[in-house]
């Protein structure tokens, strides 16, 4: 949902998103709180919400089996009157690392090099026990 708010208003566009390398995500939807209060996010993308011109506190996780919350990102926005302030939230790579959020298009996935690395050090494992197996 992307558009101007009614004059008078004021609103935000969260964008919400994902790395491909972490495609389990697709199978929940992330949560929002504004000020302390639940926004029902329905899926992946961007969602736009009615506020009060002002400051506002944001935070989005996802949810998850262990930990609860994976990617937990906070941000203060200030919200002009009659303006759309525009965030996007990238969740991480890994469970354990924190989510970005911030302007949109700026952010990057958090943990994306652990994972890059778990699968190089995985494929080295695997080709030494080929080569220990056919040495056999």
């Amino acid at each position: 949902m992307t558009g101007e708010p009614p004059a008078g208003s004021a609103a935000l566009s969260v964008s919400f998103t994902y790395p491909p390398s972490a495609f389990l995500y697709a199978h929940t939807k992330p949560r929002l709180r504004v000020d302390g209060r639940d926004i029902p996010v329905e899926a992946w993308g961007t969602h736009q919400v009615a506020v009060e011109a002002g400051r506002h506190r944001i935070e989005v996780w996802v949810p998850y089996i262990f930990p609860r919350r994976v990617g937990r990102a906070v941000a203060d926005v200030e919200v002009a009157a009659d303006t759309v302030a525009e965030l996007e939230y990238m969740a991480p790579a890994t469970v354990f690392t924190a989510g970005a959020l911030g302007g949109p298009g700026q952010q990057k996935s958090r943990g994306l090099s652990t994972v890059m690395t778990l699968n190089v050090v995985a494929v080295i494992a695997v080709l030494v026990i080929l080569l220990v197996l056919l040495a056999i």
